[in-house]
């Protein structure tokens, strides 16, 4: 009898410690190593405080908007099963960050803004995470630019890039948004409606251009200021590979990317010189839409921490265009789609608080971060659900493939593997890496290196 309970034992164990591992490789580095980031090269104000009982406070001077907490911490037992959390409480407001499982080491904790407080007080109440009394460090931004009425353009690889990365700061500002492609990539989604491959393609590109074009509505952007430039998913790498060469769309058999482009409606839309998908095309477009609109902001992903060759090339475009035309008054506002290390990031619920993107070796170039709080941060679900790409596909037409859903949906909860953009984009804030237009002068390749 002995025997047997020792050997279920020994299988429980062996199941608890692969399960542990399992989930730890979901995050693809390793969660007991400090963040450590570049602070020194950024324009920022750093204060010491004393973190005692979880409560901390300084005296505030008013000149930030955005600012993060320095502190050690580490994982309880039960924090490498259950995705430990952090309540950041400040004047009956709570917010919560999700960190990782087993996370162990220096993280920056988001902080709220007291514009109008004289003294900053914030208690945070941690759940499966230890966090001892200790100096801490409050490192504040202020990002002035972006409270004078900027006028901002939003750079988006794909038909919804925009609404996941800044539907809720378009919304409150004078914004334009260009998406490069048409979309029309990626799984066969309506095999149930389409058995021509070419066909299925051409119609998902052509109701994906639209959803680029009307979703903007829903954050107040009229179709004037929102344009497809009709490129073609998927080959934004082959087409920066071979900079005169036409390249065409990879499943829908078309080569004109007038095809998707004739479905826009703006006067904004820029003049083509052809009608082939070329790089020199793309950078031509990507400068009449900077000549035109005159941007004080561009939001557009960032190279380095998104694995998207779609996302990293559309910024590089944008570069490109910056610098030909020798722009050097301006910003870059950089996010991430499609998070290097894994599709999970950001961490924990829906709701929930968006922190910095992890850096392990100072690798990230900034000169500023940006945090934004939209005014109605759930807006964004019904932006995202009116992008046809974002919802169920037709498999829910069966009932074989409505059960194939259903166990899709179990099991990626279950096991850390739910990457659904409801999940990851509709939070309490959205961030961003600042960069300025000049720092792409002095060193570009630590915003646009491709490795």
């Amino acid at each position: 009898m002995l025997k047997k309970i020792a050997f279920f034992l020994l299988l429980v164990m062996i199941f608890i410690v692969g399960a542990y591992f399992s989930l730890a490789a979901k995050y693809k580095y390793n969660v007991a190593q400090d963040y450590e980031y570049a602070i020194e090269n950024s324009q920022h104000t750093e204060i010491k405080v004393e973190l005692n009982q979880g409560q901390f406070q300084f005296k505030n001077t008013g000149n930030w908007d955005t600012g993060f907490l320095r502190i050690k911490l580490k994982s309880t037992l039960i924090g490498y099963f259950a995705e430990p959390f952090i309540e950041i409480i400040s004047d009956n407001k709570v917010s919560v960050l999700t960190v990782e499982r087993g996370a162990d080491g220096v993280r920056y904790i988001n902080l709220p803004v007291f514009n109008a407080r004289d003294l900053v007080r914030v208690k945070l109440v941690a759940h499966y995470l230890t966090i001892e009394d200790q100096q801490a460090s409050a490192i504040l931004f202020n990002n002035a630019s972006v409270h004078q009425q900027p006028k901002i353009l939003i750079i988006s690889p794909h038909p919804d890039d925009a609404e996941i990365a800044a539907f809720g700061l378009y919304s409150q500002h004078n914004s334009m948004i260009v998406t490069v492609t048409a979309g029309e990539a990626g799984p066969h989604t309506y095999d149930e409606v389409y058995s021509d491959v070419e066909k299925h393609y051409q119609m998902k590109g052509k109701l994906r251009v639209w959803n680029s074009i009307t979703v903007p509505m829903l954050g107040g952007i009229k179709p004037e200021y929102a344009i497809n430039l009709g490129y073609f998913d998927g080959t934004l790498e082959k087409m920066y590979k071979n900079k005169h060469t036409p390249i065409n769309s990879l499943y829908s058999g078309v080569s004109d990317i007038n095809y998707f482009r004739q479905q826009n409606i703006s006067t904004q839309i820029p003049k083509l010189k052809n009608s082939q998908a070329t790089w020199k095309g793309l950078v031509s477009d990507i400068k009449q839409v900077l000549l035109k609109f005159k941007p004080d902001i561009i939001v557009t992903p960032y190279p380095k921490i998104d694995w998207h060759f779609d996302h990293k090339l559309a910024t590089i475009a944008v570069i490109e265009a910056i610098k030909e035309l020798k722009l050097k008054k301006g910003k870059l506002f950089l996010y991430t789609n499609h998070f290097n290390f894994n599709n999970y990031f950001p961490y924990g619920n829906q709701g929930e608080l968006v922190p910095i993107p992890p850096d392990l070796n100072k690798t990230l170039y900034f000169d500023s971060i940006y945090s934004f709080t939209p005014e109605q941060p759930k807006d964004k679900i019904f932006a995202l659900d009116a992008m046809n790409d974002l919802r169920l596909d037709t498999s829910w037409l069966s009932t074989k493939g409505g059960f194939k859903v259903f166990k899709d949906s179990f099991v990626n909860n279950v096991f850390l593997r739910e990457q659904s953009y409801f999940r990851r984009a509709v939070r309490e804030n959205e961030l961003f890496l600042v960069v300025d237009f000049l720092s792409l002068y002095v060193s570009p390749s630590k915003v646009t290196k491709l490795k």
